[in-house]
């Protein structure tokens, strides 16, 4: 076998990557031909199928049962075959291992090893494989044998883990329930002080579940992690939040709404809390499981890694089988994308970080009900919208992150967090938060953020205590906010802009020394016509602003990003983007730029990088081509004319002009994307 490449932590840097999501009928794969279309591809590591339901090499364990089909291969070793040819080639080889099932014949012997439903059933699958469950022997104790065979054996660069996770849904979306095998019958009780375990999400105990199942994946992660770090300190491990490579699959799937920007979000949520650790999008070329050889829309696919690389992230394109085997028509527009960034990974992806002022935080599911975490994702969704659309450049921070970003530094460099209708948030969130504003950041909440019941937890808040709440739809509908109206005036009419209340509008007691915003036009029939009048304003604000130490925080006492994301009026969201200004929080980088234009802008160095997005191409379930834009305008308050402009997709230099104390940059015309770097700030 060749040498292994040089011993270092190889994915520190920038790299794209391809994976071969292998069928047992592809073990025979003529290894030198994938390698051909991989580093035609752009990418610079490989990751293979390898172990766990079947074993792609001559594996020693009577549990791990080999590929067949490998008695095909001269060598009957494919791991073998590709890692020497990819190392011969100077690209690097990860292992992909499945460990969610095994075989019928293992799972009659060791029954303790597999899921159980609430009703005592085994979970099966094509081929009557046996779904198995973290808590049991298998993860336990087996898993780590396998991981010491292959790292023995192989110079590996590293390991990603599919499906490493309770299985209660199945590979046709049957839902099976909370896992119920001895091992969890006995170890919930344990570690939760609870008697029985809960069946599904209906049970009241089923986010007690939830915590207890993610503290078994993380106890799981940090004993691989420390494993593989032993033997084989040079393979970097793509598991979880806390490994060597942070991960997200970009995807779609049937039956759920598509978010546009999903993968931007994930992408900057972990790139928000450690700049420093790489993030891996592995984007899937088919519609979904069902259908793995129906291809992806070009365009969807190539805004998975557009998406990825403007946020800082490392491109990745998953495939089933091998590469000619299945009509993928997403190669093409895949291969731009991951070949221009491998052309600029050294000079702008290298060091690469995020530098956005204002922070929108992502809700925790374990930190909610099902329901609640249900409206204030949707809360989020719509201020994301609302912010991408308007330009106003921010980073997503994942709710669970805020502590560990104020011990590491990074939540240091915003001026701004907007807490979308978080509900009650954990006391060391509330401590980091409320040191934030009295440092000199600027807070907004929407909704229901920062509150125990009727208690404020955070100091900063310019609530003082909830009176009431109306959230159901007969007590909101046909109310609004608006200006202030004239005393005196004729009551009937009313100043612009009128803005829908929708969702739920919270009845607060203020502290002294607040300043409110907008007023409450109280409800009123809509229906019928005849009778559709007699909205009277009440002392109840639209918004409020208050100050605390250093910094201040503006409340909206009603879930404006639900308003936003359901009604989609632009009133709703320019009333967002006021709260922002009133706060004097707004970024010195602007643009002038269709709505359908999503900007982000790092720092490399002493460059400035703006990746410019083009999703006009959004439709309901997917993206098609995009509409080119052109005119397009981006403006540095207190810049210099002697800035240096490039768009790296044209290669040519931005016309840059000087208009009182700030620059405007003239864009070319924008197709997918471009990425304009800016030096001399």
């Amino acid at each position: 076998m060749a040498s292994p490449l040089p011993a270092e932590q190889w994915w520190r840097k920038p790299f794209g990557m391809f994976q071969t999501n292998l069928r047992e009928i592809n073990a025979d794969m003529d290894v030198e031909k994938v390698l051909n279309f991989i580093e035609a591809h752009g990418a610079q590591a490989w990751l293979i199928g390898t172990g766990g339901i079947l074993a792609y090499y001559p594996t020693d364990l009577p549990f791990h049962m080999r590929n067949p089909l490998l008695a095909k291969r001269a060598s009957g070793d494919l791991i073998g075959d590709a890692i020497t040819a990819a190392h011969g080639r100077g690209i690097r080889l990860l292992c992909r291992m499945d460990f969610s099932k095994v075989q019928p014949s293992v799972a009659a012997e060791h029954p303790d090893w597999c899921f159980r439903s609430p009703t005592g059933k085994l979970q099966t699958h094509t081929g009557d494989l046996v779904s198995v469950c973290p808590c049991g022997p298998y993860y336990q104790e087996k898993v780590f044998q396998i991981l010491d065979e292959l790292t023995s054996r192989y110079p590996v660069d590293g390991f990603f883990f599919n499906w490493m996770s309770f299985n209660e849904i199945d590979y046709n979306k049957v839902y099976h329930g909370v896992c119920h095998c001895p091992t969890c019958l006995h170890e919930f009780p344990l570690k939760t002080g609870l008697k029985e375990l809960p069946d599904g999400p209906k049970s009241p105990t089923y986010d007690v579940w939830l915590k207890f199942s993610k503290a078994v994946i993380d106890d799981l992660t940090a004993r691989i992690r420390a494993f593989i770090a032993d033997r084989a300190p040079n393979a970097g491990l793509i598991l979880g939040t806390t490994a060597d490579i942070m991960f997200h699959e970009a995807n779609n799937a049937l039956g759920r709404e598509l978010w546009h920007h999903a993968t931007s979000e994930w992408v900057s949520a972990f790139r928000s809390y450690r700049p420093n650790v790489p993030v891996l999008v592995n984007s899937v070329t088919f519609i979904d499981m069902p259908y793995r050889m129906a291809g992806e829309e070009p365009d969807h696919f190539a805004q998975y890694l557009i998406q990825t690389i403007s946020r800082g992230g490392n491109p990745s394109t998953y495939i089933m089988g091998v590469p000619g085997q299945i009509p993928y028509p997403c190669y093409d527009l895949a291969g731009q994308v991951t070949r221009f960034h491998k052309k600029w990974k050294e000079e702008i992806y290298t060091g690469m970080d995020p530098c956005a002022q204002t922070g929108l935080v992502r809700p925790d599911r374990l930190q909610q009900t099902g329901e609640q975490y249900s409206q204030s994702q949707t809360e989020f969704q719509g201020l994301y919208s609302g912010l991408q659309q308007r330009h106003i450049l921010f980073d997503v921070i994942a709710q669970e992150f805020i502590p560990g970003m104020e011990q590491n530094g990074s939540l240091k460099r915003y001026k701004t967090i907007i807490l979308p209708d978080l509900g009650k948030l954990s006391e060391s969130a509330v401590s980091v938060l409320d040191e934030f504003v009295k440092n000199g950041g600027n807070l907004v909440l929407t909704g229901s953020s920062g509150t125990d019941g009727a208690t404020f937890q955070l100091k900063s808040s310019p609530a003082a205590t909830r009176k009431s709440v109306i959230n159901k739809r007969d007590q909101i509908w046909s109310s609004y906010v608006c200006p202030v109206m004239e005393p005196g005036g004729d009551p009937q009419v009313y100043p612009a802009p009128v803005i829908p209340l929708y969702g739920a509008y919270y009845f607060c007691e203020w502290k002294a020394d607040t300043k409110s915003y907008l007023k409450m036009l109280d409800q009123a029939p809509f229906a019928p016509p005849e009778k559709a009048y007699g909205n009277k304003q009440v002392n109840e604000p639209g918004y409020v602003i208050g100050t605390y130490g250093k910094g201040a925080v503006a409340y909206v006492p009603w879930t404006i990003g639900r308003a936003y994301h359901d009604l989609g009026l632009t009133v709703i969201r320019d009333m967002l983007c006021d709260v922002i200004r009133d706060l004097d929080a707004t970024d010195a980088i602007s643009a002038s730029l269709p709505e359908q234009v999503e900007i982000t802008v790092n720092r490399s160095g002493e460059k400035l990088i703006i990746h410019v997005v083009n999703m006009s191409g959004a439709r309901k379930t997917n993206f098609g081509p995009p509409i080119p834009i052109r005119g397009g305008t981006i403006t540095i308050a207190g810049g210099s004319g002697k800035l240096t402009t490039k768009s790296l997709i044209n290669n040519i230099h931005c016309h840059v002009e000087s208009k009182g104390d700030s620059v405007v940059i003239s864009l070319p015309e924008i197709d997918m994307f471009d990425v304009i770097v800016v030096g001399g700030l």
